[in-house]
């Protein structure tokens, strides 16, 4: 009896682990001043760019609007922006699992049910143009769901919470 309910517990402990949400972070080049870039091209050589073409249409769109935020002006890379911009996008299959049981005469039931998992990460660099060094990268990781809408609101709080932790300077 104690090692199902330390194996019930355990499995529940993973799939919350699993289930957690949205993590996002961003790191930058904190002596690196900021005030000196202004306009910004999207990066035409990116072999990791997001491929899902909906959800790297989102991306697209819901970074522009961010820059354009941070007062930033959309040119084309031909133009010599001061910074290059690229988005990158992998996903990966996960299982996780989930415990069910109940108590009942005779000991009861209870079993163990795999979910497969679609793991999305997307990664966001600015690159300084002149010196072509890494200036600012935002990252963030999310489960993805079959419904296509809940997956652009997924990509859409990502890039917020990236862009809400740029650097003031």
């Amino acid at each position: 009896m104690k090692t199902k309910f330390a194996l019930c517990t355990m499995l529940v402990c993973i799939t919350s682990v699993i289930a957690a949400g949205q993590t996002v972070s961003v790191n930058y080049n904190h002596s690196q001043s900021f005030s000196q870039y202004h306009t910004y091209a999207w990066g035409s050589n990116n072999a990791n760019q997001i491929q899902n073409s909906i959800l790297a249409q989102v991306a697209q769109q819901d970074i522009d609007t961010a820059m354009a935020g941070k007062g930033f002006q959309k040119v084309q890379e031909s133009q010599k922006p001061d910074l290059v911009l690229t988005a990158n996008g992998g996903m990966r299959q996960q299982t996780s699992y989930s415990a069910w049981g109940m108590r009942g005469i005779g000991g009861g039931m209870g079993g163990i049910t795999p979910q497969q998992n679609v793991e999305a990460t997307m990664i966001v660099d600015l690159y300084d143009a002149k010196s072509q060094s890494l200036v600012w990268r935002g990252m963030a990781q999310d489960t993805l769901s079959n419904n296509g809408d809940k997956n652009q609101k997924t990509v859409q709080s990502a890039i917020s919470k990236m862009f809400k932790q740029w650097p003031k300077n």
